[in-house]
Formats: C-alpha cells, structure tokens, sequence
C-alpha cells in the first residue's frame, strides 16, 4: 500500500505566506506603508529575485501566493503594464541601476507604465516600426507615433521600441527604452470609440528625450528585449490584484481607488469578444432583428471609422 504523500512544496509555500500575513496584514496602513512591508518582505512579488523585492520562489508558487492573500483580504502589488511586463524584462535583461531605479518603486505603486510598442503601420509587422531615436548628446532623442496604447494618459514612464539603426536588417535596428512619458515632446491623445469610451491612446514622440542609462539591453538588440515582453504578456501571473470582495479598511480603500482610476477608460473594452453588452447585442441581432448587425459592429469601431483591432494592440 502506497503510504499517503506528505506536504509538497505549495503546502509550504500556503503555510509561510499566511503566517507572514497573519503578523504583518494591517488594514488600518496606508496603501504606502502596506505596498512598502510588500516590497521588504518579497510577497508582493513572490517569484522575482530575493535581492529585488521578491523571494526567488517558483513561477507556480505565485497562484499560492494570490490565494492566501485573497483568504487574508490583503491588497496585493499594482495591477498593470508594471509588475506584469515591465518588471520581469528589466529583470531579465536591464542593467543592475536600472533595477535600482525602477524594480521597488514598481512594486510600491510609486511609478506606473504603459507599453509603447505597435504603431499605424506596425502592427502585427512589429518590426517593421517607424519610430526614430537619434543620439543627442548624452542621450536620444525620440520622434514618431504610436498607437493602440492603454494607461499612456497617466504612465509615468513607457516600454519604447524605436529604430536607431536604419542600415541594417529590420529586426536587428532596433532599441529597447524607457521613456519618461511626463516632459515636452510627448503627447498623449485618447482615441475615442464610437460609444464614448476611450478605452486606448495614441501617443505623438517630437525629439523626446530619454537618457542613455535607460535603454534595457544592447542598442540595437531592442527584439530580443522585446520578445521578452511579449512572452510575458501571454502568460500573465494568476496573481490577485484586487483585495476580496468586502475587504475593508484604509488601505483597501485607497487600493480601489487607484484601480478605480487605472480602469476607469476601460469599462466598455472592445476587443473583448466575450464583453456583455458584445453578446447581447449579437444575439439580438440574430433572434430578432431588433439591433441591426451595423449598429452592434459600430459599437466596436472607433470614431476614425476602422474596425477596433484584435490581437497587437499596446
């Protein structure tokens, strides 16, 4: 008779996070002061290095992790482009001073992101981008348009793919930034869907500077950096982002806000084929005839007339 199996390594995992939230777990903290235990104690961000803000646990540990905190009615690190893309490339091929810079104050909530990646007419041909960066001095200076982008109307800094060398094959001229979203020569314009809801941006590059210091990788290796993001994208962390429902006290109250104000242009996401309101009307439309197949397509289309794309949209 096969003798019944011990604890495994998630068992232990459950037991260390909540003990750890049954001393540390206060409501009553700010959503700072809360993020900043989050940050020295790694559980915000479980499966990342010990030495910046994680405890170096298996990827499978991090659906654990979300589970216990969700039980504790804890707030859990910020939702977004931040600890779900930005992060994990600068771990994985930023310079040691830019984790300094950006990792903690990620995970804090102090900075937030967007991802500045496809453009009019680089889409699913990512690579064939247009956007320009010519060394300035003591750094780049950055022209050109993208399109598509989420969270650009409040990101503190953006995920940038931009063309530094224009004589080599198209794959290879490419340079991974993080471009200070907050100064002149960025200009960030919501693009208005046909139902009032401006659930993406496009964002206008004249000579933006960005330092030297803030390209992640090798100029000219930004496709690398690049698919880094994106193998990222497709496999986000399971990780809770939201306190549970009826959670309460200061510190899930200001979480909410925040999620309140990330979210709010995303109410009504048109690429989201299972959407509600989708449904609705495309039943309707079949059983009764009584919302005519144009009125529920323009509903996904944006005021300039094209059809709101599915699949590249950052």
């Amino acid at each position: 008779m096969t003798p019944p199996a011990g604890p495994g390594p998630g068992d232990e995992v459950r037991a260390q996070v909540a003990a750890w939230l049954a001393e540390a777990w206060d409501p009553e903290l700010s959503l700072a002061q809360w993020r900043d235990c989050l940050a020295d104690s790694g559980w915000g961000c479980p499966a990342w290095p010990r030495e910046w803000c994680g405890r170096g646990l298996p990827a499978a540990a991090v659906g654990v992790v979300a589970q216990e905190f969700a039980r504790a009615g804890a707030v859990a690190a910020p939702e977004g482009v931040g600890m779900n893309l930005a992060g994990p490339t600068i771990l994985e091929h930023g310079s040691d001073e830019l984790k300094r810079r950006f990792l903690r104050s990620t995970v804090t909530g102090e900075i937030s992101w967007c991802q500045l990646f496809s453009e009019p007419g680089a889409g699913s041909d990512l690579a064939g981008l247009q956007a320009r960066a010519e060394r300035d001095g003591d750094g780049f200076a950055v022209s050109g348009q993208k399109v598509w982008n989420t969270s650009a109307y409040h990101a503190d800094f953006g995920l940038l793919l931009a063309r530094t060398d224009w004589d080599v094959p198209k794959h290879r001229g490419i340079t991974y930034f993080i471009l200070p979203m907050r100064q002149p020569g960025v200009e960030v314009r919501p693009l208005r869907q046909m139902n009032g809801y401006a659930s993406f941006n496009e964002v206008f590059l004249d000579r933006a500077r960005v330092p030297a210091g803030n390209v992640i990788g090798e100029p000219g290796q930004g496709w690398t950096v690049a698919l880094t993001t994106l193998a990222h994208e497709r496999r986000l962390a399971p990780a809770a982002r939201r306190p549970a429902s009826g959670s309460a006290g200061r510190a899930a109250e200001e979480a909410a806000e925040e999620t309140e104000r990330a979210m709010a242009p995303y109410r009504w996401y048109p690429q989201r084929a299972d959407q509600a309101s989708v449904i609705s009307l495309t039943i309707s439309w079949r059983t009764s005839g009584s919302v005519s197949r144009p009125a529920a397509m323009a509903r996904s289309m944006t005021r300039s007339g094209r059809p709101a794309r599915c699949g590249y949209q950052r």
